[in-house]
């Protein structure tokens, strides 16, 4: 029976090697132009998939071969930064109560939450929490600025002391002068992009308010794809069943595989923005609709700093549609002016199938 152990031994070894390169992959997709390799991008999002499976080698190897620990651990230490970038795990302190910050939110509101979000008085409870969110900067997504919900809430924040800029949904509330707004000239379908310069004391910060491209998932194909993968992880994993979920699921990767390359053309467009007003300040929030691990975060993220991954913590989903739990939703800034301090997804309404996402920078 030894032999069959080792034979064991080494197969299993051979699929923890398999995982490891996978787990490398996906990260080394991140450097490919999607528009060269749309469908080779989309590897990236079976990311946390991989690093679970390569999680789970480390108390098989402890049980039944200690001294192959190491393959697992080599694989996370070759790809912690994507991983920490994943699934942050910090525990830094929020500001001294006597520190001056900027606390910023993104939201992307999917039209202030419709009329699910309004009580019986009409007041919308997506509005509520952004004027309660005593938030400097805000950064929102598919608001839709000829409603009469955004015309109610425009009004508001006038009302609270905030400048305002919008195009096409895409806003942002706030208190430092808007000294020069222009919208963002990407290639895109529907989505935009903005780019404010607001004065700060003696700093003139570039503010860029993006909502890349979006998947254009109906529901429709989105109840499909969920049904596909339910009935797939009810049945056995055979050649047959594999074929099937293929043939499924193949009018969502093509529709993913359209968006990435457009989305990857968007996040070129806002580097060469940054690149030309770098060393002076810049933020930029948004709807990316890709997760940490992908082109364009990975793109911009080389010139700036991802507050969630320095002062988040966990997987911070803040798309939450059943099926398709992911953190699209980014603040990024720069890392040589700010820190961030307890960045955060704020969890208490679903009116919207985002939810929005906080930080707070101080000056280094």
């Amino acid at each position: 029976m030894k032999w069959l152990k080792n034979v064991g031994g080494y197969l299993f070894a051979g699929i923890n090697i398999a995982t490891i390169l996978m787990m490398w992959a996906c990260c080394w997709v991140t450097y490919l132009d999607p528009a060269t390799f749309p469908r080779l991008s989309l590897l990236t999002l079976i990311f946390p998939i991989i690093v679970i499976i390569n999680l789970l080698f480390i108390p098989f190897w402890l049980i039944f071969k200690f001294k192959r620990i190491w393959l697992p651990l080599l694989g996370f230490v070759v790809c912690g930064s994507f991983i920490w970038d994943y699934c942050p795990m910090n525990f830094s302190d929020d500001v001294a109560k006597d520190e001056s910050y900027l606390k910023l939110l993104s939201y992307n509101t999917r039209g202030f939450g419709g009329k699910e979000a309004l009580d019986s008085l009409g007041n919308n409870a997506v509005a509520n929490l952004i004027y309660s969110s005593d938030a400097d900067i805000i950064c929102l997504q598919e608001s839709h600025s000829g409603g009469s919900n955004f015309n109610k809430v425009r009004k508001n924040m006038d009302s609270l002391g905030y400048h305002n800029y919008n195009h096409k949904g895409v806003v942002v509330f706030s208190r430092l002068p808007i000294i020069e707004a222009d919208t963002l000239s990407f290639p895109t379908r529907t989505n935009s992009g903005i780019c404010l310069k607001l004065l700060d004391g003696n700093d003139t910060i570039m503010l860029i308010n993006n909502h890349f491209e979006s998947n254009h998932l109906t529901d429709v194909l989105k109840n499909d794809y969920r049904q596909a993968l339910e009935k797939h992880a009810r049945s056995a994993y055979n050649s047959e069943n594999r074929d099937t979920l293929r043939r499924e699921l193949s009018p969502v990767v093509n529709l993913l595989s359209v968006a990435a390359p457009l989305r990857a053309a968007q996040a070129d467009s806002i580097a060469k923005v940054i690149d030309r007003w770098l060393p002076r300040p810049v933020i930029v929030m948004g709807d990316f609709n890709d997760t940490p691990v992908s082109y364009p975060l990975c793109k911009l993220t080389r010139r700036l700093t991802s507050a969630y991954s320095q002062s988040g913590t966990g997987l911070g989903f803040t798309f939450h549609e059943r099926g398709f739990p992911v953190r699209i939703d980014h603040i990024l800034f720069s890392g040589d002016r700010w820190k961030s301090h307890h960045t955060y997804v704020d969890k208490s309404l679903d009116y919207s199938d985002h939810y929005p996402i906080f930080t707070k920078l101080t000056r280094k």
